[in-house]
């Protein structure tokens, strides 16, 4: 549980600061740990699953940060208007 908590404020984080399609970077994360699993534990379904899922949770992670991003700027550029 603590893994797809941290997945989300690192795709959260990701989200809000990196440019463009770096923020996308931390879905990596979930494939490589994932990968690394199936290579020591073996191929199982709950590895699959557990993998998909953390990829699910950091890409909503990265996307509610964008969504921040552009919410502030768009307050932003709304109060600095005349």
């Amino acid at each position: 549980m603590v893994g797809f908590i941290l997945f989300f404020v690192a795709g959260f984080v990701f989200g809000y600061a990196a440019p463009g399609g770096w923020a996308f970077l931390p879905v990596v994360i979930p494939i490589v740990v994932g990968l690394y699993t199936m290579l020591t534990e073996g191929l199982d379904a709950t590895v699959v699953l557990l993998t998909l899922l953390g990829i699910v949770v950091t890409a909503a992670g990265t996307i509610a940060g964008k969504a921040l991003l552009y919410r502030l700027e768009s307050d932003e550029a709304a109060g600095s208007a005349p």
